[in-house]
């Protein structure tokens, strides 16, 4: 419906603010009639009204009485099926029995029962359960079936013989519903019903049966008659029914037993019960006994391992004191690996500074990776603060070699200037596995201020495989620092006194890290010096300049070398570079960077490595340099593509040039 034919018959937005006594009945009549051509996609404002309506007349009994004979006209065959579905959910709010003559007519057809039942809902209403009886007697189909299930939502005791002679059809999918709805009713006469029906259809219906004892029990637990719920539960455990039932009947009749089903657990667990095994354990965690952890952690041991790693996990969910001893011992005595790696996870959930002692016991036991990975990754969760951290510390200062090593890793997250000294300290270690994972760790864990520190042990190391060892680490080390200046004041100032030419060689390794114009200076300056080893190195440490700033320098060298190698490295650097300021949107400097590559280039190889770089320009002027490149036989191929990637990378800029670069191509081929 069109808005401009729509809009006579709404109501105004002031009529909307008052109430429905004020609002004129042809203006409701005019809206209803509005509601009632509703379809999916057209605009839904009288719904909206009518919903606000609704609202509006919470508490006000004769506003509701309109707009209930409203809704209720809407219900009529020449209302569309989407404006009738809406009726019906109104009235399932403010329905009364005026509606139900209405909703019953809606009963009689498959179409509409289901929109009936959904406004009849669960409201106490005699003459609501009178129209669903009648209309079950005629019901086929999904429509039968949802009437059924109202029945039962509604637990209406007179529907209990219609319901029990349905059962008796033998019609599966109807005996199921009707079966479902006697255990929703729950009173005597549909229990003595279902009890009959059982010795009758139990052999045909035996599994629907049981489901609804269950939830006739769990009805009778919840009114609070947890003997007569208990009784029923009882009956479900037998291991003739399925693996759901006896497993919902064990959890919800722990529930109804005065010590939480605490010796039923017991007893479950010391049988071979495979089914309700997994359910006895998970229900250790919500006993009320104060000595329950006690009590099921001396069954522990005695249990398989798949049980035992259930049981540790209801014992780390009780967190007392009893539950973490007793986790603590299957860490240090099962001889399953499984079991070790759940106790050891558990411990990090729940431990506190007492469980640093059995962990490292067990990392230095641990029979593989796996196991020692599990562990450490325990200790390293282990909730609490210095008191933890000092109770790692002892069992690392106690330990050797691979267990002291991990013992370090375990500490990453634990960075409190205590555990920080005492991993400087770790760096200094005999073994080379022990001082490694100290710098592994430090090197996320430096700060501004430690970062001096770190430097200065790593200066003090003479072997020169330790120090390639700890070098990548202190190079993270001083890229954590976020402070630019301060972590290149902290290696300038280390740089400044080396104690031998290896070490200075490997701090200027570092600048790069650096990254700031101090850094880049002293590298330049690096360049210049006396030794060829340190020119070496500075060339190469200019190759891994992060950005631009680089170039100069680098071109400097790339054209004046000390060395053919040194003149490699620096036009390796100058190549990277150039592919990283081509890819920064307008760079204005890609011409002046490109004749700077191809200046003097001595060798095809190298050629193609400069061919690599210009390709990824975005620059007519670069192409122009590029294109006299496709004369030269040995790097053709790399030219070609060079060209074809710039042409097409601005054909939308530089359309002619490219076009004209492009038919190059062409008429070569």
């Amino acid at each position: 419906m069109k808005a401009q034919h729509l809009a006579p018959i709404l109501i105004s937005a002031t009529l909307l603010g008052s109430t429905l006594l004020a609002t004129a009945a042809a203006d409701l009549a005019q809206l209803t009639a509005a509601a009632a051509k509703w379809e999916s996609g057209q605009s839904q404002e009288p719904l909206r009204q009518l919903e606000r309506l609704a609202r509006e007349s919470a508490g006000k009994r004769g506003q509701r009485v309109e707009l209930e004979a409203a809704l209720v006209k809407l219900l009529a065959p020449t209302s569309t099926f989407e404006a009738r579905r809406f009726a019906c959910q109104q009235l399932a709010v403010i329905g009364t029995d005026a509606s139900v003559p209405a909703l019953a007519k809606l009963l009689t057809e498959n179409e509409t029962t289901g929109i009936a039942c959904l406004a009849f809902g669960n409201r106490p209403s005699a003459k609501a359960d009178q129209a669903l009886r009648a209309a079950l007697a005629g019901a086929r189909g999904q429509g039968r079936l949802q009437i059924i299930s109202t029945l039962g939502n509604r637990r209406d005791p007179k529907a209990v013989p219609a319901l029990a002679a349905i059962v008796r059809e033998n019609e599966p999918n109807a005996a199921k519903a009707a079966i479902s709805a006697l255990a929703k009713i729950g009173d005597t006469p549909a229990r003595k019903a279902l009890a009959d029906l059982r010795h009758t259809h139990g052999a045909v219906f035996g599994r629907w049966f049981a489901e609804a004892d269950l939830r006739m029990a769990d009805h009778l637990a919840k009114a609070g008659n947890r003997k007569s719920a208990a009784a029923i539960y009882e009956t479900l455990l037998d291991p003739a029914q399925s693996a759901f039932v006896r497993r919902g009947a064990f959890a919800a009749l722990v529930c109804c037993e005065r010590d939480g089903g605490e010796k039923r657990i017991l007893r479950t667990l010391r049988s071979g019960d495979s089914v309700l095994k997994p359910v006895a354990i998970a229900a250790v965690r919500d006993l009320p006994s104060r000595s329950a952890s006690e009590t099921f952690g001396r069954v522990l041991p005695n249990l398989s391992a798949e049980a035992q790693v259930w049981l540790i996990d209801s014992l780390a969910a009780r967190n007392d004191s009893a539950a973490r001893s007793a986790i603590a011992t299957a860490l240090a005595s099962s001889a399953e690996s499984r079991v070790r790696q759940a106790a050891a996870q558990a411990l990090g959930r729940i431990g506190d500074a007492r469980s640093a002692k059995p962990l490292a016991k067990a990392l230095a036991a641990a029979k593989d990776d796996t196991e020692a990975n599990s562990v450490e990754g325990a200790l390293a969760a282990l909730p609490g603060g210095r008191d933890v951290e000092d109770a790692v510390l002892l069992e690392m200062r106690a330990a050797q070699g691979k267990t002291r090593a991990r013992l370090i890793s375990s500490l990453a997250a634990r960075r409190s200037p205590e555990v920080i000294t005492a991993l400087l300290t770790e760096t200094e270690h005999t073994d080379p596995a022990v001082a490694k994972a100290a710098y592994r760790v430090l090197a996320k864990a430096t700060t501004a201020e430690t970062l001096a520190r770190l430097l200065a042990k790593f200066v003090a190391i003479r072997d020169s495989d330790r120090r390639a060892d700890a070098e990548t680490f202190v190079e993270q080390a001083v890229g954590m620092v976020e402070d630019a200046a301060a972590r290149s004041a902290a290696v300038l100032g280390t740089l400044r006194h080396p104690p031998n030419l290896e070490t200075q060689v490997a701090l200027l390794r570092l600048l790069p890290a650096c990254g700031d114009a101090a850094a880049l200076t002293a590298l330049m300056a690096a360049t210049r010096d006396s030794e060829a080893n340190v020119r070496a190195a500075a060339v190469n440490a200019l190759a891994e300049w992060p950005d631009v700033a680089a170039w100069d320098a680098l071109a400097a060298n790339y054209r004046n070398p000390a060395d053919e190698a040194q003149r490699t490295v620096a036009l390796r650097g100058l190549a990277r570079l150039f592919g990283e300021e081509a890819n920064a949107a307008n760079s204005s400097r890609l011409a002046g960077f490109a004749r700077t590559l191809l200046e003097g280039v001595p060798s095809d190889a190298d050629l193609k490595l400069v061919l690599g770089a210009l390709g990824e320009a975005k620059s007519a002027e670069v192409l122009r340099l590029t294109l006299p490149l496709l004369a030269r036989p040995a790097v053709r191929a790399e030219a070609e593509a060079a060209v074809r990637k710039i042409a097409n990378a601005i054909k939308d800029k530089n359309p002619a040039e490219a076009k004209a670069a492009l038919e190059i191509l062409a008429n070569k081929s």
